[in-house]
């Protein structure tokens, strides 16, 4: 049977709750990183075990250069062993909000400070095994500075796109890391204004 999404159906919803948690044990712990083995039972008495890692939540930058650029960065992942076109971002420290980190991420990261920010709202990057949050920021007004990159940071370049290329990028499936392609995606509305809006998916 078909069902019509409410705007209270969109929302992220914490009840009801079809499994329940019975066992939980801490597997292992890797600085920040902290893995636990679930046993959870559905209402219907099926029983799995089922992985939970904890993270730290982080910010994720849309910095907007002028009225038509974004500045984004080339980044190598020793997981994939290959770079990957992202936007700046980083985990959010103890003590810190989401915003402060995020100011702090992209002066790192590019250079660029901004005057001018507004939260778009958060989302779960991967909400199969973990609650981790992603907090997506709107940078306008960027003024360029000087780097202060950490030293796993090494080889990162700074890349500048036009924002129709950025997106033509994104909607060709050559932009896969996932918090970038999610963070462009809440932020379209914003920064691909109407008369840009022609630009083609096929072109």
């Amino acid at each position: 049977m078909l069902s019509i999404l409410s705007r209270e159906n969109l929302k992220f919803r914490r009840t009801p709750k079809p499994w329940k948690t019975v066992e939980t044990r801490k597997i292992a712990t890797l600085g920040d990183l902290r893995l636990h083995r679930d046993r959870i039972v559905s209402k219907t008495g099926f029983e799995m075990v089922h992985p939970r890692l904890l993270v730290d939540d982080f910010s994720i930058v849309v910095p907007v250069l002028g009225s038509d650029k974004l500045v984004m960065i080339w980044n190598y992942r020793p997981a994939i062993q290959g770079w990957e076109l992202e936007l700046p971002a980083g985990h959010i420290e103890s003590g810190e909000s989401p915003e402060v980190c995020a100011r702090r991420e992209l002066e790192e990261e590019t250079g660029y400070s901004a005057a001018s920010w507004k939260r778009l709202g958060w989302f779960h990057p991967s909400p199969g095994m973990s609650p981790q949050r992603a907090y997506v920021h709107l940078a306008g007004s960027l003024k360029d500075g000087s780097l202060h990159r950490e030293p796993y940071e090494v080889g990162m370049e700074v890349k500048i796109l036009k924002v129709a290329d950025a997106y033509r990028r994104l909607w060709r499936g050559e932009i896969v890391h996932s918090p970038t392609a999610s963070a462009l995606g809440i932020a379209q509305p914003r920064i691909l204004k109407a008369k840009r809006a022609t630009v083609s998916r096929r072109s």
